[in-house]
């Protein structure tokens, strides 16, 4: 059984820390399965959008992105992936366990899995939910958090839609919402949080740390918490303004990825002047010429990344949180400037109900000379009226 080491050094519920004491911590064993990877980094050399139509050549459907030799069924949504030394994890929100009879055996906010093998991208181990890795919530809670953990119905959970943002070959940073729900009321977001992840390749450990229990307030743009791509150091870092365009203006923080934990690093860009600011808004109101993006519909989630075989950046998406499109927009550079048309690329199968939580990485097939974007891996939680779970799919583009 797993071993898990958690610490809680805080307590108040809306309190921010002293900065560099965790409010949570979790250190636990990971398996020592290493899937080799070659993460190209952006080249871009200032030429013409290449395979702009966006024509898609064939997809093929790896099925349920799970592992199957678990013998607990999972049934779990969203989340995102993260790539450490030769180490792919994905990051998953709610997750159901039950046993080979159905029987519930546990709920929790999140969970944790490593991938085995890139050319079959549904293959998965499991690090959390599992008999032989034990069962945990891969992103620790704080005690007030904790003590709610166990009560369905007036809980915290803490979910994300997006990949990390490595900062080097071990460490990398992702960004969590903090959400609460109360009995009679609706799901409310409390802020963002910051967990930090740091591998330890020759241990066999990976430690997640939550600094704060907010990174930001519902107040802030939660600026990496929508995507990110990191350019020769730096990180670009897109967030959403929810609260005021409907989820369809995408606001841009960068910092260097050295920096990135320090938040006295960022700049913050503004698209009607064009430059950057080490002044953090504070939005009061719909603010659509400051954002690199004011779409024609919402976002929900996707990814940002430079295709090599575009020569384009790309971003991958669903519409809204309801939606079977796949749809891209592209730009040259980071900042923009990015379309606006919603190219659709793929419409995933619906199901008995809906999807959501829409992923895509082209870091599962930019290995043996591959040219990056050619080939993306695309995922999204499946949903009938008995489950939910993700599926992984790949893409190649004509």
């Amino acid at each position: 059984m797993l071993f898990v080491k958690t610490i809680f050094l805080a307590s108040a519920l809306f309190a921010g820390s002293i900065r560099g004491t965790p409010v949570a911590s979790t250190t636990y064993p990971i398996p020592t399965i290493i899937t080799p990877y070659n993460k190209t980094s952006p080249e871009y050399d200032a030429g013409e959008l290449q395979n702009s139509d966006f024509e898609v050549h064939d997809v093929l459907d790896f099925g349920a992105l799970k592992d199957y030799n678990n013998e607990y069924a999972l049934d779990r949504d969203g989340g995102g992936s993260c790539s450490l030394s030769n180490r792919t994890f994905w990051f998953f929100c709610d997750t159901i366990v039950a046993d080979a009879t159905g029987a519930f055996r546990g709920f929790y906010s999140n969970s944790v899995a490593l991938a085995l093998d890139y050319n079959h991208a549904g293959w998965l181990r499991d690090i959390s939910a599992s008999s032989t890795y034990g069962t945990f919530s891969a992103i620790p809670f704080t005690e007030e958090e904790e003590s709610m953990a166990k009560d369905i119905f007036n809980r915290y959970a803490i979910w994300t839609y997006t990949d990390c943002v490595a900062l080097s070959d071990t460490t990398a940073v992702h960004f969590w919402e903090v959400v609460q729900f109360s009995s009679g009321e609706d799901i409310v977001s409390r802020g963002t949080t910051m967990a930090v992840y740091n591998l330890d390749p020759d241990g066999n450990e990976l430690t997640v740390t939550r600094e704060d229990q907010f990174y930001y307030s519902v107040e802030e743009y939660a600026y990496g918490s929508f995507a990110n791509v990191v350019v020769d150091g730096i990180a670009y870092l897109y967030a959403l303004d929810v609260k005021y365009s409907y989820r369809q203006d995408v606001h841009l923080a960068c910092a260097p990825v050295s920096q990135l934990t320090d938040k006295s690093s960022w700049k913050y860009f503004d698209a009607a002047s064009g430059e950057w600011s080490s002044t953090q808004p504070s939005p009061s109101e719909r603010n659509a010429s400051a954002a690199v993006i004011s779409n024609s519909m919402p976002f929900s989630s996707g990814n940002i990344y430079y295709s090599e075989y575009h020569n384009q950046y790309l971003l991958v998406f669903f519409n809204n949180w309801i939606d079977n499109m796949f749809r891209v927009l592209s730009a040259p550079t980071p900042v923009g400037p990015w379309t606006t048309d919603n190219k659709v690329i793929f419409e995933a199968p619906a199901g008995k109900s809906y999807n959501y939580g829409a992923q895509s990485t082209p870091v599962y097939y930019q290995t043996d000379g591959q040219t990056g974007g050619k080939n993306l891996m695309l995922a999204y939680t499946y949903q009938d009226f008995l489950s939910k779970y993700p599926k992984a799919m790949k893409l190649k583009f004509a």
